[in-house]
């Protein structure tokens, strides 16, 4: 269920730009830093086998220990610090004096416990207090071992939180372990613990003690056995095969020992026994090492649920190792291993293990590849030394002794604690190496701190706030976290700390009483300024809070005191620049331009998204960035939830050479970015939610954080926000604009950090579930660092689901609307309380079977959504009326919220200005308006397409309920009929870019006819406008079908002018892809419109249109010859004819006379006027010529000749009247000379000219003066008296085609036939063999004189 609740405010456009910039330069730095920090040096890296691809050895130089007390002159100044000392609770100290053989000691991290084993009694208390102690004493045998285990899940009771496992030389004793406060509780090293008295298991030792216990984190419990054997605890809810619930499982003998007996192995094999077990939960693996210095791995799969043993170094083997690295020392530095510690993989991805021996040589093992570019999880395969590290005194002239028999020793995130003999008695001293400082190379701060008596056991405490925080945000350590560890003795226990810098400033600080002293002037310079400004900010921010406000302040002045140096940002090198933030379902906005500032991106990106991209967030009801002035962050927003925005860092100029130019900053500025990166750097990558499975095999989808994972970092970031109010840079400058930027962003943060706290405490898996799958998935593949940048979006989706599950289930919002206002009063506003009552009105409506009470609710709706615009999710709300059918309402919002949104109407200054690239503003203002005006077009669609599906007529459509969608409950022919009618109500409103939008959707639809024959009056005035600046903007096809839109439009509005003038371009502007065909209608509908509708001034016009329908006709004569034509011109020749209109030149010279086309010749000549007789009887041979040639296959000379005469009349009838064009008796003669040779029919040619529409008298004159000239070109042709004898039958003819004439022309008629008569009688008297056509003569013309 989704809520209409928005993240938009009515900022101005000036102040959400501004903002805008804001977050994306504060995003982009920090996204720098962090991945600055994320880049330090592998362990690969600094101890040189990456770079040499050998093993290495190190602690023999110089340089490799520093004495931070010598190098900043401050004696007193120590690493390691005892935070606390507890003895012994006295009713454990009665104890000791009854001791009888055995007392051991240890500590539980887990839970912050200690614990004394004496004989066969235990006792557990806090060691940070020294109260809550628990015993227990059910055991009748000496304790051998001790250990501590969380259980698997669903085995036991939800209360028994872990399980202590007690060995002794007989049997192996479970105990449940409850805590009587709810574990929820921060403070759970306060709760009080209670050993359960009954055993949960009670399994028997075979004779194998078992020196040691450890589990894992799936619950698994190992033992060290005395044998040398690695043994397990399995334990399960149900019963076996056997009928137990768990079971001893030897994994380093085989299936078949058991038939040996164990004396017998005794005496067959040398014991070794297993004393130190250690597991790497994070790679799950397993280590042990025996009490002669042997190291085994075992695999226990990539699930933690597997066995399997893979090598098995002894400790002459590792001695051996270590000496071929190490060649220069003696074999004894090197043996034996007295401790060993695992390595998990947030810490080095290619160390495995870290071994101590008793000189306090530590060597660094590898169990996979060391390659550093195989990437991807590994299974171990071996074990592999890479790298020895030899403790302080090796080095020449050094003045540090060397530590000496090391019995205990801890190694935790890079650095090592170690206890060791001070020299005489029972005295022992803690020795530190750690890399406190950043450094070259692999160099150590060391170190030592007297004990006041033997440690008998030394171990590494989790960080301090682990207890509360998820795993995913422990699994990235904190730079500055401090080592803790615990040492425990008869005296008590010791809590120690191995600080940071930040521990070191703070020492520094005490000592020192202020700032200005040297040895902290020589800090800063000696860590860095930007990185000790960063811990002045981290002590300024923390110690007020730790009871030492002192500090604090002396913090903040060391901060302003030295921060004001400048120190420019480090750039990417090429290899290193940061990714884009990607959701494989948006499209990113890419840069492909040189980087400039993240200022000018983010506007430049803006600018050029169209309003189209904002699709998917339509769907589930989400503001577009666009439509409406978002939250001073929503504008981030591309196509989808998340900005997708390139980081650069804080870019100030172009770069040069490929590398930008950064801007120098102070110290103090890039130390508070520093900080607050490593405030979020833990979740900064991290993916928000995880998806899991319910019993059945349904995902749904949990957060990766908890809502005290989320309370943690708040607390910090509102800390560091509280400070910043202090800090102040130039105004104007860069620097206060970034610092600026910076506290938006953590209000930012803060806000969404806030409200994802509340959302995991509201079920967050079935808020997550009521978004839309395609939001899903998005939400799925984002981290909060896109959370942060663009995520606000969804963040509106997620509260909205938050505040409709309230209206869901009837309850009251008042609550969360109050809790909701004060944590981000960004994200929910006042506002929101109008937007959820209108949500409530709409689906109420919705439901409504009454028509007058629900347009009633639906008018309270709308008018409540108008009040609050344009802060309101407009795409959810649209939908919501377009569902209830309230088409007329969707209008009606849509331009409340345009006129709300662009009150001065910039957008349509802009858009009659043809949208000028300068006018950002109008721009920006343009492209929100078309988002808005996007839904109504959006709901013009699905009446479009309801409209176009075919009505089945079913019954059930009738009966649909009053609930279900009102679109679906339409026919047809209504949806065309409510689709008409909102199409013209939006072009009834006075709002030009609404009318530009349904014009735009319209013509994508090829609907622009609708907008002329939709009315019977004018076309709306905006139309005209559109049309042409469209038109001009669009690409060619487009354009076309714009510009023959345009001059109907202007056709019906009756400027029949501007309507010719219009068609006069459509059909001469070349290359618009218009074929000629279409150029023809368009001249010929110009000549219409201003001949037919008499549109005054148009007479040039109606000129060149003429001669352009004449020319263009003669080009579709040319065209259509060159398509019939046997030899085929090339394809652009032809191409050119469509692509535009051709003079008349033009066509005579390249296509017309280049080839031989004598019909489109004479077409020309005609259409050009030009008189030139000897080129048109050229014209006309050939045109004879050519059809002669092709009837020459024509069985007979009359077909042959018919054939010619054929193509004659088709000519003739065209060009009879034009004179010039058609010299007739050119034309007769030559027609009578192919009959002569042809020896045809006589009568074909005088025929085929009368059927022309030549009269009977131009025929006469025609046959008279042949008969006269007497030419000798008729002998040639193979009879003399061929003309003659065609007199004769012109004569006989004259017969019938004299009666229907007129007297006075049958009289003009009857005297040309006898002018024939004696011309053809004069020219057959001097010839012989003539007398046959004499008397034909004679007989016809006598048989015309009786006419009379």
């Amino acid at each position: 269920m989704s809520s209409i609740v928005n993240s938009e405010r009515a900022l101005q456009p000036d102040a959400t730009k501004m903002q805008l910039d804001c977050l994306e330069l504060a995003g982009c730095t920090l996204d720098r830093y962090i991945n600055s920090d994320n880049s330090r040096p592998s362990f690969l890296e600094i101890t040189g086998i990456a770079a040499q691809g050998t093993a290495t050895c190190s602690g023999l130089n110089a340089g490799d220990y520093k004495n931070l007390a010598a190098l900043l002159n401050h004696p007193s100044l120590s690493q390691l610090k005892i935070l606390n000392k507890v003895p012994l609770p006295p009713e454990i100290m009665e104890h000791f004096a009854h001791v009888q053989c055995h007392c051991l000691m240890g500590v539980f991290p887990e839970i912050s416990r200690v614990w004394l084993a004496i004989d066969s009694n235990i006792y557990v208390w806090a060691f940070e207090h020294g109260t809550d102690v628990a015993y227990f004493d059910g055991l009748g045998e000496t304790i051998v071992s001790v250990g501590l285990v969380k259980p698997k899940t669903g085995v036991f009771q939800n209360f028994v939180k872990y399980l202590l496992v007690l060995t002794t030389t007989v049997e192996i004793v479970v105990l449940g372990v409850t805590f009587s406060n709810s574990k929820q509780d921060s403070s759970e090293e306060m709760e009080e613990i209670h050993l359960v008295p009954e055993p949960v298991f009670v399994l028997p030792t075979d004779g194998v003690s078992m020196l040691c216990v450890k589990s894992t984190s799936k619950g698994r419990i190992f033992m060290g056995g005395k044998d040398g054997c690695l043994y397990e605890i399995t334990y399960q809810a149900q019963l076996g095969w056997f009928g137990k619930h768990c079971k001893k499982i030897n994994h380093s003998n085989s299936a078949l020992s058991f038939l040996v007996p164990s004396f017998l192995n005794a005496a067959l094999y040398d014991e070794d026994p297993i004393v130190k077990i250690e597991v790497d939960n994070t790679r799950h693996i397993l280590y042990t090492l025996s009490e002669k210095g042997c190291i085994e791995v075992f695999d226990l799969g990539s699930d933690g649920e597997g066995l399997s043993k893979v090598v098995r170094l002894t400790q002459g083997k590792i001695v051996s190792l270590a000496v071929d690295i190490v060649k220069t020392l003696e074999p004894t530095n090197f043996r034996p291993v007295i401790a060993i510690s695992a390595v998990d993989e947030a810490e080095s991805d290619h160390l495995n293990l870290v071994a101590v021996t008793q000189t306090g040589a530590r060597l660094y093992f590898s169990a996979g590849s060391v390659d550093v570019n195989q990437g991807g999880p590994q299974r171990p395969q071996y074990l592999t030394l890479l790298h020895v590290r030899l403790p302080p005194g090796f080095t020449p002239n050094s003045s540090v002794l060397k530590p000496k028999q090391v019995h205990s020793a801890a190694y935790e995130n890079g650095s090592l604690v170690m206890v060791c003999s001070a020299g005489g008695g029972d005295a022992e001293a803690l020795w530190c190496l750690s890399r406190v400082l950043p450094g070259a190379g692999f160099s150590e701060a060391h170190t030592v701190l007297a004990l006041d008596g033997p440690a008998w056991a030394l171990t590494a405490l989790p960080p301090k706030h682990s207890s509360h925080l998820s795993p995913a945000l422990l699994a990235k350590r904190e730079v500055w976290s401090c080592g803790r560890w615990a040492v425990v003795s008869a005296w008590g226990a010791a809590l120690l700390s191995a600080g940071a810098a930040p521990d070191l400033l703070r020492s520094l600080l005490r000592d020192c009483r202020g700032p200005e002293a040297q040895p902290v002037k020589d800090m800063f310079q000696l860590q860095g300024v930007e990185q000790a400004c960063a811990c002045a900010l981290y002590l300024a921010c923390e110690e007020p809070t730790s009871g030492e406000p002192s500090i604090g302040e002396w913090a903040a002045r060391a901060f302003f005191l030295y921060g004001s140096q400048v120190a420019p940002a480090p750039v990417y090198p090429p290899s290193q620049m940061p990714s884009a933030i990607a959701s494989p379902k948006f499209s990113p906005r890419q840069m492909s331009t040189p980087m400039t500032r993240p200022q000018d991106q983010m506007r430049q990106a803006q600018m050029n998204q169209s309003f189209n991209q904002t699709q998917m967030n339509q769907s589930v009801g989400l503001a577009s960035p666009n439509s409406v002035p978002q939250s001073p962050y929503q504008n981030m927003m591309s196509p989808g939830i998340f900005n997708q925005s390139s980081f650069v860092g804080n870019v100030t100029q172009q770069p040069q050479n490929g590398f930008p130019v950064q801007a120098e900053y102070s110290a103090k500025h890039n130390g508070m970015y520093i900080y607050v990166g490593k405030i979020l750097a833990p979740i900064w990558n991290l993916k928000c939610v995880s998806k899991s499975q319910t019993p059945d095999n349904k995902e749904f989808m949990t957060s990766k954080v908890t809502g005290e994972d989320c309370a943690y970092i708040v607390k910090k970031l509102q800390r560091v926000a509280n400070f910043l109010q202090r800090v102040a840079a130039p105004p104007h400058s860069e620097e206060n604009a970034s610092i600026h930027a910076l506290k938006l962003y953590i209000n930012m943060a803060i806000e969404m950090l806030s409200l994802w706290k509340v959302l995991c405490e509201h079920q967050f898996h079935v808020i997550a579930a009521s978004l839309p799958p395609e939001q899903q998935s998005a939400l799925q593949a984002a981290s909060f660092r896109e959370l942060f940048l663009g995520g606000q979006e969804v963040a509106c989706l997620l509260l909205g689901s938050l505040v409709a599950g309230y209206l869901k289930d009837n309850a009251s919002v008042d609550g969360i609307s109050q809790k909701l206002r004060q944590l981000c009063p960004t994200l929910y506003r006042q506002e929101d309380a109008t937007c959820s009552k209108a949500n409530e009105l709409l689906i109420f409506a919705k439901q409504q079977k009454n028509p007058a009470e629900r347009e009633e609710m639906l008018s309270q709706a709308l008018k409540l959504c108008k009040d609050v615009a344009p802060n309101v999710n407009l795409p959810l709300v649209c939908s919501k009326l377009l569902s209830a059918g309230y088409y007329s309402g969707v209008v009606e919002l849509c331009v409340t919220c345009a006129s709300k949104l662009d009150p001065q109407d910039k957008a349509l200054y802009y858009y009659k200005s043809d949208q000028p690239a300068q006018d950002r503003e109008g721009q920006l203002a343009y492209y929100r308006r078309m988002e808005i005006y996007r839904e109504v077009c959006g709901a013009l669609e699905r009446l479009y397409e309801r409209s176009a599906e075919a009505s089945d007529g079913s019954p059930a459509r009738a009966r649909a309920p009053a609930n279900c969608d009102a679109l679906h409950t339409l026919s047809p022919a209504d949806a065309q009929y409510q689709g008409k009618k909102l199409v013209w109500d939006c072009l009834s409103r006075n709002d030009e870019l609404l009318h530009v939008a349904v014009y735009e959707w319209l013509i994508s639809k090829n609907l622009g006819s609708e907008l002329i024959s939709g009315t019977s009056g004018a076309p709306p005035p905006t139309l005209r406008t559109y049309l042409a600046a469209a038109a001009r903007a669009a690409p060619a096809p487009a354009a076309l079908q714009l510009l023959d839109l345009l001059w109907k439009v202007l056709e019906r509005a009756g400027d029949h002018l501007a309507a010719a003038h219009v068609l006069e371009g459509l059909a001469t502007k070349p290359g618009t892809g218009a074929t000629l065909a279409q150029r023809m209608s368009w001249v010929c509908a110009g000549v219409v419109c201003v001949r037919g509708r008499g549109a005054a001034g148009g007479a040039e016009l109606v000129r060149r249109l003429e001669e352009a329908a004449e020319v263009a006709r003669v080009q579709a004569a040319v065209r259509a010859a060159l398509r019939s034509a046997p030899c085929a011109p090339p394809p652009h020749q032809l191409q050119r004819l469509d692509d535009e209109l051709l003079d008349i030149t033009q066509l005579y010279e390249e296509y017309a006379d280049r080839y031989n086309l004598w019909e489109c010749k004479l077409a020309i000549v005609q259409c050009s006027g030009h008189n030139d007789a000897l080129l048109v009887e050229n014209i006309w041979s050939n045109i004879l010529a050519e059809a002669e040639a092709n009837a020459r296959n024509l069985p007979t000379p009359d077909e042959r000749l018919a054939s010619v005469l054929s193509k004659l009349t088709t000519l003739g009838r065209e060009y009879v009247n034009t004179g010039h064009c058609f010299p007739l008796y050119f034309i007769v003669r030559q027609l009578e000379i192919m009959s002569c040779k042809l020896q045809a029919d006589k009568s074909l040619v005088f025929k085929a000219i009368l059927n022309i529409g030549v009269s009977f008298e131009q025929v006469l004159d025609i046959y008279i003066k042949l008969v006269s000239v007497n030419e000798r070109v008729w002998l040639g042709c193979g009879d003399e008296s061929h003309v003659c004898g065609a007199a004769v039958c012109v004569l006989q003819a004259a017969r019938t085609l004299l009666p229907p004439l007129a007297p006075a022309a049958r009289r003009r008629a009857r005297a040309r036939c006898k002018d024939l008569h004696e011309a053809a009688l004069s020219a057959l008297q001097s010839r012989p063999n003539t007398q046959q056509l004499i008397d034909k003569l004679t007989v016809a013309q006598s048989y015309l004189d009786r006419m009379d």
